[in-house]
């Protein structure tokens, strides 16, 4: 179903469909478990296979469509989300619906027709052989045991209720507080597999110089970067403009370096670890003014418009005082532990030699300014003059002065140039000769003068570095007529943050509607949701335990647990409500419930978790990516399954009985 919706969508397979398959392919079993685990139940009761069949998937079925339907009501937020997040996940909430959708067909339809013809349960009298046949009884065993454990533990729960709700509580209250050790980021740090970086000397040297300076940093990679497959360096401009063009900068004071990697998997220390190992040791190079190693992965790079993840906008017409400013928030960010590579994207002009013509008397001589600039091209920069043809090959004669000729301001007054009379005028004559700093490069946002201070990150958080930054701005005043905003991956997180956190807003108020729905109550469902906060305590612990920061990608699956966590509590509600159908009382009901659900609730769980657990543990390339995900879930799942056997029966009780207070315990 999930390709063939691909097909007809116009969809291609990628990253995003296939990871959207392996997120689904954990729960598209659960609905095929609860039903024909019910149908089980009933045959070993005594039932006939057609009767199990249609009273069992009778029994769950309305339940297992309700569970169904809140998974797919959490996706149905992300599928309009809009900006970069929508642009993200829309396909993949898109491949989830569509598959669960086909999996409760399936369930409902398929599973109890299959079981009414084929279903066998083993008879007491049968001899007992066979591996499988001792894995099963030994299993059956052990699954006894722990009905009979949960059934003593809900039992005291139900007992307790009061310890169990301030347990509860304390739990969600101080897990919470660990989310500021957790930390945030905008996407996963991703290990590109390799090393690129910029080193810029004063603005004006010469090539010949940078080409040195170039020459040791190429020792310095040799010798400390074993992990190389291939390395390159570069220096000064390109006469085509190829690297504008690319979004890279070129100069002869700018030098280029950068290598690939062996793969992740046969080194110890990340790309990052290389690139600020680099970073360090070409820093003692005398005469560096900047080094960027910045490791941002290319999709991030092009989200951000090639800012750096924590980008400072000045924004100001007046180009001194907002080079003040940028030096005095330079110095603050070199400060902020966990943010390297700081730099200015506005650079000083280029030192130039300008000579300016005395226009009147160059005319006088029958000089005019073609005839001047042309002469000092061909003089200092060199012209070609001819070519030169030998054995079919033709090769440029490029002429200009000697060296010697061109190494002063003096020679270049004494430079002269030919009027149409032949004389030879020295340009001194003609001219003055001073000296200036180049134009500025002026970046603009918003119709709006900017500069840029940013930073990379280096084994820090993103939101901690910001909240650092954040705290030191304002602790400095701000001149007349500047205006400062955090940029680059701040900005784009808190974007993305805000559209996930409306997503999960609507998603809870779209999984509450199905439940009222289903239950007839707009009690029942509230008590199913307490499920909620505690799948997002199993996210933080998750995520604190693995080292992880909570970024897009573990908010997504977050905002995913929402619809999945509820799935076990509706079939456990539902199911009380039957037996209390049937004439039980509350606290029987419930203790009758919990053993029987204990099993597809365990199950439907664990498929899930087995499920994910490839892309949680997978350490290769590109695996940072949707680990955060796989964990959150994990977590999530591990711990609202907990709060589902034990909370969620206690919440029913005390919802029944303190707040209908018409059921006789």
């Amino acid at each position: 179903m999930a390709f063939s919706f691909l097909y007809v969508g116009g969809y291609t397979i990628n990253m995003m469909s296939l990871s959207a398959i392996a997120i689904a392919l954990g729960m598209v079993v659960d609905n095929a478990i609860v039903i024909y685990e019910n149908i089980y139940r009933h045959h070993s009761g005594g039932e006939s296979r057609r009767e199990a069949s249609i009273f069992g998937a009778g029994e769950v079925g309305t339940a297992v469509m309700a569970s169904t339907f809140t998974t797919i009501a959490i996706f149905f937020p992300i599928i309009f989300l809009k900006g970069l997040t929508g642009i993200m996940f829309r396909e993949l909430g898109l491949v989830v619906m569509i598959v669960l959708a086909a999996s409760l067909f399936s369930a409902l339809t398929l599973t109890p027709m299959l079981s009414s013809q084929f279903m066998r349960v083993p008879l007491p009298e049968e001899e007992r052989k066979g591996l499988i046949r001792r894995f099963h009884d030994f299993s059956e065993k052990w699954f006894t045991g722990l009905e009979a454990t949960y059934r003593r533990v809900l039992n005291w729960a139900l007992n307790h209720r009061k310890i169990v709700v301030a347990v509860s509580l304390g739990i969600f209250v101080g897990s919470l507080f660990l989310f500021k050790i957790v930390g945030t980021e905008f996407m996963p740090t991703m290990d590109q597999g390799q090393v690129r970086g910029t080193v810029e000397l004063p603005v004006g040297t010469r090539v010949e110089a940078t080409d040195q300076v170039m020459k040791k940093i190429e020792d310095i990679m040799e010798k400390e970067v074993p992990e190389r497959k291939m390395m390159f360096a570069r220096c000064g401009k390109s006469e085509t403009g190829f690297g504008a063009m690319m979004g890279q900068r070129s100069d002869t004071h700018i030098i280029m370096v950068g290598g690939r990697l062996v793969p992740k998997n046969e080194r110890k220390r990340s790309d990052r670890d290389i690139a600020q190992a680099l970073s360090k040791k070409i820093a003692k190079i005398p005469g560096i003014q900047t080094i960027d190693f910045a490791q941002q992965d290319p999709m991030q790079m092009m989200i951000s418009g090639g800012v750096k993840p924590v980008t400072v906008e000045i924004y100001g017409h007046d180009i001194a005082k907002a080079d003040a400013f940028a030096l005095k928030v330079k110095k603050i960010m070199d400060e902020i532990p966990g943010l390297t590579d700081v730099t200015i994207s506005r650079e000083k002009g280029k030192p130039e030699l300008w000579v300016e013509v005395d226009r009147k008397k160059a005319a006088s001589l029958g000089l005019n300014m073609a005839q001047i600039a042309s002469t000092l091209r061909t003089k200092f920069y060199g012209d070609v003059a001819t070519k030169y043809r030998e054995a079919g090959e033709a090769y440029h004669t490029f002429v200009r002065l000697e060296g010697s000729d061109r190494q002063s301001i003096a020679d270049l007054e004494n430079a002269f140039v030919t009027s149409p009379l032949g004389k030879q005028i020295p340009i001194s004559n003609i001219a003055r000769i001073v000296e200036r700093r180049g134009s500025l490069t002026l970046e603009r946002k918003d119709q709006e003068r900017v500069v840029y201070v940013g930073g990379s990150l280096y084994k820090r958080s993103l939101g901690k570095v910001v909240a650092d930054l954040k705290k030191r701005l304002a602790k400095i005043s701000i001149p007349e007529g500047i205006a400062v905003e955090i940029g680059g991956s701040a900005q784009d997180q808190a974007e993305t943050f805000h559209w996930l956190g409306i997503a999960l807003v609507f998603g809870i108020i779209l999984v509450y509607m199905v439940m009222a729905a289903q239950f007839e109550s707009l009690l029942d469902p509230f008590v199913i949701l307490f499920s909620i906060p505690f799948a997002i305590v199993g996210v933080i612990w998750a995520l604190f335990i693995t080292g992880k920061t909570f970024n897009t990608i573990s908010f997504v699956g977050m905002v995913m647990l929402v619809g999945i966590v509820v799935n076990n509590a509706i079939v456990l509600v539902d199911y009380i409500n039957i037996m209390r159908a049937r004439g039980l009382a509350l606290f029987e009901a419930i203790l009758v419930t919990g053993p029987r659900r204990l099993r597809p609730v365990l199950m439907t769980a664990f498929t899930t978790i087995f499920a994910l657990l490839p892309l949680a543990l997978k350490t290769g390339e590109g695996s940072e990516m949707w680990s955060p995900l796989a964990i959150s879930v994990i977590g999530g799942l591990l711990v609202s399954t907990l709060v589902t056997l034990i909370l969620v029966p206690v919440m029913y009780s005390i919802f029944e009985t303190r707040v209908k207070k018409n059921v006789t315990v």
